[in-house]
């Protein structure tokens, strides 16, 4: 039997807070508490940019941060469905090329290299944008905004590698930047445990911000060990 399809008129957006997030924070909340059934259809991605008044660029970034936290599933030719809750996985995307266990042991050595740079490098103005992330992440676990938690975590991740000041690594993790961030978004599948993900990033940046290499490396790697293990990989 089909499922009718999600009738946005029916909903009501809070305010128009930043995309992503400001798309998927109702959808996400809706089907968390139950206000989307299992197995019902939402808009095409162009309906849901017209209705909304947002780009379709950003309605995709939402829709994938759903997906891969396995609150929505994609069945090509047919649409999005809210996921039934007993079928609710993390999405890997990339199984065709790697495992997440490859890139959690990746990641061990570039980010935490890449934290170590940045540890030495940082200074004030960048310390305040590190923060700004953290802040956001903690404001984000406090409201039950898995959305932007995902967003600012990613950002934070990005920062670093930046904040390492070396192009070579730098020009290392752009063509692998979609597998790091889909692996970064894998553990969040389990909301009960966001608090840890919140707290491991504030370490780093407390490692980064003191300016000491070695436990920022350390706070990053051992950040990059615990997100594996609550996807249930070991390092």
């Amino acid at each position: 039997m089909k499922s009718d399809p999600l009738n946005l008129s029916e909903l009501e957006l809070a305010d128009r807070t930043p995309v992503p997030r400001g798309i998927v924070e109702y959808i996400q909340r809706l089907i968390l508490k139950g206000g989307l059934k299992a197995g019902q259809r939402l808009p095409s991605q162009r309906e849901l940019a017209e209705q909304l008044g947002v780009s379709r660029p950003s309605v995709r970034e939402a829709l994938t941060v759903l997906e891969t936290m396995g609150l929505v599933t994609v069945r090509v030719g047919s649409g999005v469905f809210v996921a039934k809750t007993d079928t609710r996985r993390p999405l890997w995307r990339y199984s065709d090329r790697c495992t997440p266990a490859d890139v959690y042991e990746a990641r061990l050595g570039l980010e935490g290299y890449a934290a170590r740079l940045a540890a030495a490098r940082i200074d004030k103005p960048a310390e305040e944008r590190l923060r700004r992330c953290t802040d956001a992440m903690r404001d984000a676990l406090e409201s039950g905004d898995v959305i932007s938690l995902a967003v600012n975590d990613t950002a934070f991740h990005d920062m670093v590698f930046e904040l390492s000041g070396n192009p070579v690594l730098a020009a290392m993790y752009r063509p692998v930047r979609e597998m790091l961030v889909e692996s970064q978004r894998l553990p969040m599948a389990q909301l009960d445990r966001l608090s840890e993900t919140v707290c491991e990033h504030e370490a780093i940046l407390e490692g980064i911000a003191s300016q000491d290499p070695d436990t920022a490396e350390a706070a990053m790697q051992s950040h990059i060990r615990s997100a594996a293990g609550r996807f249930g990989v070991s390092l």
